[in-house]
């Protein structure tokens, strides 16, 4: 079978959605199946190549959101069995409309668009896929675009190539409590509140992985709460390192506080390394990912103290991290697997071409 995702961008490019895509195609061809990716090299970025099925199209710029990539279209001519558009993404849409008929459409909704004036075109491709993927029933509550469609919703959680941080050692004998946190550093992530609640627990000790906007004004929060001696910055980290971090981590907070965060393939990875996760009452698919009190701990949005209560806990208490760390390893096992996702987006893929036939045909 010959799949063509659209994504708009494509690993090493760090984001959920990036590495989503990968793992699908990654996992589809080897399942033995012929997936490919069309995706867009913004300016300034490497011309790399991940992977001899990823096909990268130059953009000379963003309008809005939107990358200026006009060979974009031409590449997603490619020749496919089942296209597959990864929302929000307009020019997919665009490319995928111009194809009319001819191929059966599937299409993951990550997210809704940002911008109204993208939402029509997005709702013609959702009007004409074949089926549409979301990795939790929170997505589908939680969607705009969503509305009318339900009937086509098929929800199948994301997962990660959990052998990758399978061989994570456990942190040094008799190290200092030290709490992970990695992602964007932009303001739904709640990170000021972690900072807030870290001041409360003197014992411990807090990694920072990424960067963005909110960088300069955590660092000055920082200094005021006067933690910077038990905080490292390591901004943005080479992919391939992370499980070195991860290594030196006793367990993983994400103290999210919008359904902006939708998922969190990093408490995935926390878990598959064997750390216990603290993460929000987010009312999104992290609630399907992290049990409170089974893999982990769950405090209210927002919620300094509950949150230094949490940290709190972990940091004391080495018996329940190994206790939870295992829990949250077979969960991950079970259920949140690269293959297991790739496995059934291809009985998907199947089920669309059965009896399909292109718009026109006789």
């Amino acid at each position: 079978m010959r799949i063509l995702h659209l994504a708009k961008y494509y690993w090493p490019r760090s984001g959920g959605m990036e590495r989503v895509v990968r793992d699908l195609a990654e996992g589809a061809n080897a399942l033995g199946h012929q997936a490919e990716v069309v995706a867009v090299r913004s300016f300034g970025e490497g011309a790399r190549r991940p992977g001899n099925f990823v096909t990268r199209t130059f953009s000379f710029g963003a309008l809005g959101s939107q990358e200026i990539a006009p060979g974009y279209i031409a590449a997603a001519w490619r020749r496919a069995d089942v296209i597959h558009v990864h929302h929000p993404h307009s020019l997919a849409d665009v490319a995928c409309l111009l194809r009319a008929g001819r191929t059966p459409v599937v299409v993951t909704q990550h997210a809704d668009a940002n911008r109204s004036m993208y939402r029509p075109v997005a709702r013609l491709v959702l009007r004409r896929a074949k089926a549409i993927v979301v990795p939790s029933r929170a997505h589908l509550a939680i969607s705009g675009e969503l509305r009318g469609f339900e009937s086509k919703v098929e929800v199948i959680p994301f997962g990660i190539d959990e052998a990758r941080w399978a061989e994570v050692p456990a942190p040094p004998p008799g190290s200092a409590p030290r709490a992970l946190f990695i992602g964007r550093l932009v303001r739904f992530k709640g990170v000021d509140i972690l900072l807030r609640a870290l001041e409360r627990v003197p014992d411990l000790k807090l990694d920072i992985i990424g960067s963005g906007p909110e960088g300069p004004r955590l660092r000055t929060l920082a200094q005021a709460l006067a933690i910077t001696d038990r905080v490292r910055w390591y901004g943005e980290y080479p992919d391939e390192d992370l499980p070195r971090r991860m290594a030196d981590a006793h367990f993983l907070v994400l103290p999210s506080v919008t359904t902006e965060e939708m998922f969190g393939l990093v408490v995935l990875e926390a878990m598959a390394a064997g750390r216990p996760v603290i993460t929000t009452a987010v009312p999104s698919a992290v609630r399907d990912v992290n049990v409170p009190g089974v893999t982990g701990l769950e405090v209210p949005l927002r919620d300094v103290g509950a949150l230094a209560e949490a940290l709190d806990r972990l940091a004391r208490d080495a018996a329940l991290r190994q206790m939870m760390g295992e829990a949250g390893r077979a969960r991950v096992h079970e259920q949140f697997t690269r293959t297991r996702m790739a496995e059934r987006h291809i009985e998907l893929y199947q089920q669309v071409m059965q009896g399909w036939a292109p718009y026109g045909a006789v």
